[in-house]
């Protein structure tokens, strides 16, 4: 018997616990709605959300400070691809020494100075008759 009073008791309290928000508000009372940013409507008798706020559980937030699992999912996924792309970039720059690569081509390109090798590439001298 004991234990019947027990569960009938445990189960109560949680009816009593989970039912808060959908009971019905007392438009008389000073604080009708539990929450902030809550009114009690006349005419439903339920606790709804002020203009401009959204139902987040029992609460009412802004939507700037209301972000779905989505939104924080594509944050975390946008984040990542850019920090495997920029990772991938350097690794590739410092393997093949594109710097080095691109500052001698720089360099090349600023200095007309012609050298003898360049000019004389496949033109030597026929060779010395004995």
């Amino acid at each position: 018997m004991a234990l019947k009073l027990n569960t009938v008791i445990i189960i109560l309290n949680l009816v009593c616990v989970y039912t808060e928000h959908i009971l019905s508000c007392n438009v008389t009372s000073i604080e009708p709605c539990p929450g902030d940013y809550q009114f009690c409507n006349e005419t439903s008798q339920k606790c709804e959300c002020m203009e401009g706020y959204y139902q987040v559980g029992d609460e009412c937030q802004t939507p700037s400070a209301y972000m779905s699992s989505h939104d924080v999912t594509a944050v975390v996924v946008s984040i990542f691809a850019v920090a495997l792309i920029v990772c991938g970039l350097v690794l590739v720059i410092r393997k093949y020494n594109l710097i080095e690569y691109a500052r001698q081509k720089i360099n090349s390109r600023r200095n007309n100075d012609v050298m003898y090798e360049d000019v004389m590439i496949g033109q030597d001298d026929p060779p010395l008759s004995p």
